[in-house]
């Protein structure tokens, strides 16, 4: 399909929150127009004072439950009486389930959602050209090597078949990323079964975990999203010598994944493609030092074992070489730009 340029506009479910309200940021940015969905109209109130300066190129539309698409959809959402006609749609959707959830609700909250906004699509987005899916990490993860370097041709089907298996019991890490495998191969699947029918094509961008400062509207850290929190725990929770070099996380940072919907826009070879994000591994060591490096006079932040050997990681975990090339990417923001940036903006609300 042709690629999608400004001044289009975009429907980007999910605006309000933590990568939602950076990719809407960018998109306006670029030049595009933007219609955000939100739960509430009290859920519209801070997205839409950060983004007043756009004007009408910024709206929002209520949907109170976007696995509901079907009702509310595109029908509504892509009326053109006030804001014009939707070319592109950006999915936001998923969190880690903590829970245990009963086995008719394991995969529903990310499937059911995707399908519902899908059939939606098809029926009523006569001039939506792209359909832009925010899968995870996640739903690749898995292999028993731990020296596997993951790719787009990785799965999690351990995960997916435990959860068919064990149900509730699998817990909530594998029912998550099977969830969310679950949920890419519906989109694949969706649109090879209606391809005759639709004028649109379907890109998943699959990142890491991903961390960046916080814009989206918070009050406490326990309001924050849970990337969030991990890292703000990472960065001001001490630890024993012995256990600063473990391995912490992978990672990308949050304006970088916005940079990189953009771009599954522009860029019509990003069609139909799963495309990985991840900008490196870390140590719970690596991470102090980089904010030291990055922020010598940063207060509040670990400083773990600056003396103990170095570390670093015998290669990479994730390829994401394909996304950069495809995508045409700048470098990736590195780990003390984006976790300085991230503390940053948090210690200001505290």
């Amino acid at each position: 399909m042709p690629a999608v340029q400004p001044p289009a506009r975009v429907l980007v479910t999910g605006v309000t929150g933590f990568s939602g309200i950076w990719i809407a940021r960018a998109l306006l940015e670029n030049g595009y127009a933007v219609r955000g969905t939100v739960r509430s109209e009290a859920k519209a109130v801070h997205v839409a004072n950060l983004f007043k300066e756009h004007g009408d190129n910024f709206t929002t539309v209520v949907v109170p439950d976007i696995s509901k698409a079907r009702q509310a959809g595109v029908a509504e959402l892509n009326s053109t009486s006030s804001s014009g006609a939707i070319k592109s749609l950006h999915r936001l959707l998923g969190r880690i389930l903590t829970a245990r959830p009963r086995r008719p609700d394991i995969f529903g909250p990310n499937t059911d959602g995707v399908v519902g906004l899908l059939e939606s699509t098809r029926q009523h987005g006569k001039n939506v050209k792209r359909f832009v899916y925010m899968s995870s990490a996640q739903a690749m993860l898995g292999h028993e090597d731990i020296f596997h370097v993951y790719t787009e041709d990785d799965w999690a089907d351990k995960s997916i078949a435990l959860a068919k298996e064990k149900g509730s019991e699998a817990g909530g890490l594998a029912l998550y990323r099977a969830s969310k495998a679950l949920a890419e191969r519906a989109i694949i699947d969706f649109v090879e079964k209606h391809k005759n029918q639709i004028g649109w094509d379907a890109t998943r961008i699959v990142p890491a975990w991903i961390f960046g400062p916080v814009i989206h509207d918070w009050k406490t850290v326990e309001d924050l999203n849970l990337s969030s929190k991990i890292i703000f725990q990472q960065l001001t929770t001490p630890r024993t010598d012995d256990k600063v070099n473990d391995y912490a996380s992978e990672f990308v940072d949050v304006r970088d994944v916005a940079d990189a919907f953009v771009a599954a826009l522009k860029v019509e070879e990003a069609g139909g493609k799963r495309l990985l994000l991840d900008a490196g591994a870390y140590t719970f060591q690596n991470l102090y030092d980089a904010v030291h490096e990055t922020a010598p006079g940063l207060e509040g932040v670990v400083r773990g074992n600056p003396n103990a050997p170095p570390f670093s990681f015998p290669g990479a975990f994730v390829d994401s070489s394909n996304a950069v090339e495809v995508l045409q990417l700048r470098p990736y923001r590195s780990l003390g730009e984006c976790a300085v940036d991230t503390y940053k903006s948090i210690k200001a609300k505290l």
